[in-house]
């Protein structure tokens, strides 16, 4: 067990570690994670957060980012690495939710059901916070590049996850809001409003 938890931690230290090549061929202003990212931590720097407040951040990122990866397997393919290692991380995410919802079964009582992007979000920010890798467009770039890759890789699960969490949303949210929360309609809306950002910022638009 400790031997699979060390390779666990190194694959996530080697994302955090890894050269980016590609940066220079970017276009300016976030990517879609890093947005992301920075829309739920509002304007608070990420660098100098708490790790449970980074925690929550990040989940709450990357449970959009689940949504929109869900509801456009496109831009999760243009967003998804041919990339080994974050192939497992989003393994090791699927497994995580797999294990976490038999345990709520079992156990109704007692159990803390733990959506699939909170085990990411805890793992990530953990991460990040351990070797001081909390750049925003690093950080989101890891939860929209493994979102991507959890959401085409197991797309049938995440189906189950969003539907169970729109079920439980409803419940908790009932008479606060017109439409029933779903998480891959926001993830759509989210992509659309990045894109609108990006193309009013490439035009030179404020």
């Amino acid at each position: 067990m400790a031997a699979a938890g060390q390779s666990a931690d190194n694959r996530a230290m080697w994302f955090f570690r890894r050269r980016r090549p590609e940066a220079a061929t970017q276009l300016p202003g976030p990517s879609f994670g890093e947005w992301a990212l920075r829309s739920f931590a509002s304007d608070e720097p990420v660098p100098g957060m708490t790790f449970a407040r980074l925690e929550q951040v990040c989940s709450n990122a990357a449970s959009l980012l689940c949504g929109a990866a869900y509801a456009e397997p496109e831009a999760a393919r243009d967003a998804a690495p041919s990339d080994a290692t974050l192939a497992e991380e989003a393994s090791l995410m699927a497994r995580r939710t797999a294990d976490g919802f038999k345990a709520a079964l079992a156990d109704r009582d007692n159990a803390v059901l733990a959506w699939p992007w909170d085990h990411l979000a805890t793992r990530l920010a953990w991460q990040a916070t351990r070797n001081e890798a909390t750049l925003e467009r690093d950080l989101g770039d890891g939860l929209w590049q493994i979102s991507a890759l959890y959401a085409l890789r197991h797309r049938e699960q995440l189906q189950h996850v969003l539907s169970l969490w729109d079920q439980v949303a409803s419940g908790v949210l009932t008479g606060a809001q017109s439409r029933r929360p779903s998480l891959e309609r926001m993830g759509r809306e989210a992509l659309a409003a990045y894109r609108s950002g990006v193309v009013s910022l490439s035009a030179g638009h404020p």
